[in-house]
């Protein structure tokens, strides 16, 4: 079955179907609690299985931030932002001050993708707490 556009529909199945359940052979009390907590909250509401945001390294956003935040007293908060331009970005906030940008995309899986290393994003969260 296709859509309106021509595309390959998904019949059959309920919204936030996916084929493949990366958990399936994963315990999930190994995890950590964030990421256990958010595996489960996508399961209740029936959404498709969650992925944690990566930097384009493939290490993990939310372990980066959160050693940061400890590590550094502050708190950091990437939110998304559009400019008078319609421009869409992410602005890094570092204790409500604008740190730095940047761009992020989604891939098929679901999973966002921020465009910069891990070690870049360090960077740019130290140099704004030291300005």
């Amino acid at each position: 079955m296709t859509g309106s556009d021509g595309a390959p529909g998904r019949a059959g199945h309920p919204p936030g179907h996916d084929e493949e359940d990366p958990y399936a052979d994963v315990d999930l009390a190994e995890l950590p609690d964030w990421w256990r907590r958010n595996v489960e909250a996508f399961r209740d509401h029936r959404m498709r299985p969650y992925r944690p945001p990566q930097f384009e390294d493939g290490d993990l956003v939310p372990e980066l931030v959160r050693r940061l935040e400890s590590e550094l007293d502050v708190e950091i908060r990437i939110r998304k932002r559009i400019g008078p331009d319609r421009d869409e970005g992410w602005t890094v906030l570092v204790d409500g001050r604008p740190a730095t940008t940047l761009d992020r995309v989604r891939t098929e899986e679901g999973r966002s993708v921020y465009a910069v290393t891990a070690a870049e994003f360090e960077t740019a969260v130290r140099d704004a707490v030291e300005a």
